[in-house]
């Protein structure tokens, strides 16, 4: 049986901005994700715990999580189970890699039903199951997408070959069709030195928010010898 790892975090999100048009300050809609800051909820929600890639600082270990994908009715239960808190929790999708999942655009499409304040999907970029056409940029806050380098010989050394193309076509596809995007840059010894290059990259791929994560000592990067822990 596979361990669900439900992981509340509280740590709300900003008030929504305001722009100043023609001398009248108005309220901007600005669409949430997950958020750091003080009273915010989040839920992250591994719906499963495979995946196509083998990232050197994967934290999975599937003698720990198990290896099944969870039932539609599994998720949809503990989903419930947050009660009166679901108006002010973001709900985050992943794995492993959730688009692997066959029903994730029904399980987002129900957690914005149930009025989550915003939900996520964390996603290495290969958006399985032709993802993007099963839902549109309504029923989906943010796409949030991994790339942890600049350059793909970086990215590609720490995360597989080929996943830095095809994870930047991925969140072009995604931005043409409206979607809000994220990305999320794991800090490393193999990749700390670039990071100043990726303002540039962000900016020409249309990134809406980009966070910086380190890496926990589990899974893959704890078996290591080198260190990647920064």
């Amino acid at each position: 049986m596979v361990v669900i790892l439900l992981i509340l975090i509280k740590i709300s999100q900003r008030p929504a901005l305001r722009f100043k048009k023609d001398g009248i300050f108005t309220k901007m809609e600005i669409k949430r994700t997950v958020a750091f800051t003080k009273n915010s909820t989040n839920i992250f929600f591994h719906i499963l715990t495979k995946c196509n890639l083998k990232c050197n600082h994967c934290y999975i270990n599937k003698k720990e999580h198990g290896d099944a994908v969870l039932s539609v009715n599994t998720v949809i239960k503990w989903l419930k189970a947050f009660g009166p808190k679901i108006a002010r929790a973001n709900v985050i999708f992943l794995g492993g890699e959730p688009t692997l999942h066959p029903d994730l655009a029904y399980l987002v499409k129900t957690a914005k039903d149930m009025g989550f304040l915003s939900v996520t999907i964390d996603t290495n970029g290969y958006l399985f199951h032709d993802i993007l056409s099963k839902l549109s940029a309504e029923e989906v806050d943010y796409i949030s997408f991994s790339l942890d380098g600049p350059t793909k010989e970086t990215n590609d050394r720490i995360r597989g070959q080929g996943s830095y193309d095809i994870c930047t076509a991925n969140i072009k596809k995604a931005k043409d069709k409206g979607f809000k995007t994220s990305l999320i840059y794991t800090v490393s010894t193999a990749n700390i030195r670039e990071l100043s290059l990726m303002p540039h990259l962000i900016k020409e791929l249309g990134i809406d928010r980009f966070f910086i994560q380190v890496i926990g000592i589990r899974g893959e990067s704890a078996k290591k010898k080198d260190k990647l822990q920064v």
